[in-house]
C-alpha cells in the first residue's frame, strides 16, 4: 500500500468512481424531490443558499461532488436540516478483493 500524502488528493479507482457517481446521482434526485415538495424553483433554492442556479442544477443532475458547506447552505434554503438531504444515499460497498 502506498503512503497517502496529506493535501494531495489520490485519484479514484474505477470502483470508487462508480460509487462517487451513484452518491452524486442519488443526492441530486433527493434534492430535486424535496425542492418539488416545497414548490420551489432552482433559482429560489440557489438564491436562498447564496449559490448560482446553474450550480444547484448541476448538483440535482448528479454532476457535482457538492461540499459539506454547500449541502448545509442548500438544506437551510429549503428549510430543512442537512441530514434530510442525505437519507437516500446508497450504502457503501467494499470491492470484492477487500472483503474478508
Amino acid at each position: 500500500m502506498s503512503r497517502v500524502v496529506v493535501n494531495h488528493p489520490q485519484p479514484l479507482d474505477a470502483f470508487q468512481q462508480e460509487s462517487l457517481v451513484a452518491v452524486q446521482k442519488n443526492f441530486g434526485k433527493r434534492l430535486r424531490s424535496l425542492r418539488h415538495e416545497k414548490l420551489m424553483t432552482i433559482e429560489q433554492v440557489a438564491e436562498g443558499a447564496g449559490l448560482h442556479a446553474n450550480y444547484v442544477g448541476s448538483v440535482e443532475r448528479g454532476e457535482r461532488n457538492v461540499s459539506l458547506f454547500n449541502i448545509w447552505r442548500i438544506a437551510h434554503s429549503l428549510g430543512l436540516k442537512p441530514e434530510v438531504l442525505m437519507t437516500s444515499l446508497p450504502e457503501p460497498q467494499v470491492p470484492n478483493h477487500i472483503k474478508r
